[in-house]
Order: structure tokens, then C-alpha cells, then sequence
């Protein structure tokens, strides 16, 4: 993996675990195994992104994937997002 897919992942997988960490409440009723699982599951479909990202990246088109990448590092809203 690239460094830019290993700067994706860490940024999901932080994502990832702030979202599961805040929905703990909603997940109480879960058994201390089905919420490893949900976590496992979670972290999974994260890296899955991360590698797919980081394939779009070293694309010959790749110019396209770089204001998806920055928004993500930014937190900011494109600006045709803006004027929808």
C-alpha cells in the first residue's frame, strides 16, 4: 500500500472507531462477542475502502480522486456540493 492508501486507512479507521465509540449506546443490548464483531466488521469495510482508494490513486486517471482525498483529510464540502 501507498503512503497516501496508508494516510487513508489510519484517517478511517480513526473515523471508524470515533462513530462506533459514539453509537455504544445504541448498541447496549449487544453482547461483548457481537460487538467485536460489529468492530471487526466495521474496521474491515474501512480498510476495503482505503485499498480501493489507494488503487484509484495509482490510476492513470487518477487526477480525479484528488479532491475526493482532500476533503477527506479537510473535512470540507466540494464546491459543487455547495451549490446543490
Amino acid at each position: 500500500m501507498s503512503p497516501i492508501g496508508v494516510a487513508l486507512q489510519e484517517r478511517f479507521e480513526t473515523v471508524c472507531r470515533s462513530e462506533l465509540q459514539r453509537l455504544r449506546k445504541k448498541t447496549a443490548s449487544l453482547t461483548d462477542a457481537e460487538r467485536a464483531q460489529v468492530d471487526a466488521l466495521a474496521l474491515e469495510v474501512t480498510r476495503s475502502l482505503a485499498s480501493r482508494l489507494d488503487a484509484a490513486v495509482d490510476a492513470p486517471d487518477r487526477s480525479a480522486i484528488a479532491p475526493v482525498v482532500m476533503q477527506l483529510f479537510a473535512g470540507i464540502r466540494s464546491t459543487s456540493e455547495e451549490a446543490t
